[in-house]
């Protein structure tokens, strides 16, 4: 298998870089810029290839260069500017994973993994909010309220349609909220699971002045990079659509408690209350991960206390490896 990851050098795809390359393989990572603060640690065991998804012929040219047999699509313009820009969002998210898919057609790639988002599903309220949390199912109806999960579910369709009509192998992971090194930088007030680690860590206070009874599905980006990996390798899988969450629901309170335990004094600040992302509406719960683990095996590996655990370990690596 030759897998090309593009994005690979993002908050998930350096992640999936380094699952495939836990597992025996030398994956291609495309992206626009290089940018090696998060694959520091790979940088012998990938091939880096820079590009735009925009641009078909370059990402054409570089699948048959590398003999590519598989793609992790996880390139995406994401955030603030995202939301900001609508049809440059667009042109990336979707028509660049229209680029994917046709490139995947032309060149009969055997599987294209898309990464989603939990933006899809929109508000989340009733039985599926607070106080009660009943996890979401991947049927649930989807209603997204941002132009970056709106253009991820037109991602989702299109994979579906080539998947159905094209005779393109597709398989679609919607993630809950994620945290790992880089979101910090790269996903600003997003990042709200990554900043509670990452000031501490650097010796800042954190404070937030909502939202520590809020619950939500918080995944480690090792866990992310799990599910893609079983995605891509995945014989048949019957769904081809799945949640890759850790199934739980956790507060912010949940990772101070395990901050405590792990840093001396760190300085935290939680408010009361719901919405720690402050959205203009419920965007919080927890996933129904039982699809992906009956039909990829998947199986969470880090709890709050074992991901923050590693997290941290994480960024005093990169901070050695930088000094």
């Amino acid at each position: 298998m030759k897998v090309l990851i593009t994005g690979g050098m993002g908050v998930i795809g350096a992640e999936a870089s380094r699952r495939f390359v836990k597992e025996g393989h030398r994956p291609v990572l495309f992206a626009r810029h290089r940018d090696d603060n998060l694959i520091g640690d790979l940088a012998d065991r990938v091939d880096i290839e820079l590009g735009d998804i925009t641009d078909l012929p370059r990402l054409m040219d570089v699948i048959k260069r590398n003999a590519i047999t598989h793609i992790v699509h996880a390139a995406a313009f994401v955030g603030a500017v995202s939301q900001a820009n609508p049809a440059l969002s667009i042109q990336v998210n979707v028509n660049g994973t229209v680029n994917v898919l046709e490139a995947a057609r032309l060149f009969e790639i055997k599987r294209v993994v898309f990464t989603s988002a939990k933006g899809v599903y929109g508000p989340l309220s009733g039985e599926f909010g607070y106080p009660e949390y009943r996890p979401v199912p991947e049927d649930m109806p989807k209603n997204p309220k941002r132009i970056y999960d709106s253009a991820k579910l037109m991602g989702e369709h299109l994979c579906v349609y080539y998947n159905n009509n094209m005779g393109v192998d597709t398989v679609v992971l919607r993630f809950a909220t994620t945290y790992g090194p880089g979101k910090t930088a790269r996903h600003g007030k997003m990042g709200v699971t990554s900043q509670i680690v990452e000031a501490p860590v650097a010796g800042k206070p954190f404070r937030i002045a909502q939202g520590g009874d809020e619950k939500d599905d918080f995944i480690y980006n090792k866990d992310s990079a799990l599910g893609i990996y079983l995605a891509t390798i995945a014989s048949d899988p019957k769904s081809r659509i799945y949640n890759i969450g850790s199934g739980v629901g956790s507060t912010l309170r949940d990772f101070e408690r395990v901050l405590r335990k792990l840093l001396p004094n760190p300085d935290i600040e939680i408010g009361p209350g719901l919405n720690f992302l402050g959205m203009p509406y419920p965007a919080h719960g927890v996933y129904d991960v039982s699809r992906a683990r009956d039909e990829l095996g998947f199986r969470p590996e880090y709890d709050i206390e074992r991901g923050v655990a590693d997290y941290i370990e994480s960024l005093r690596g990169m901070k050695a490896r930088a000094a």
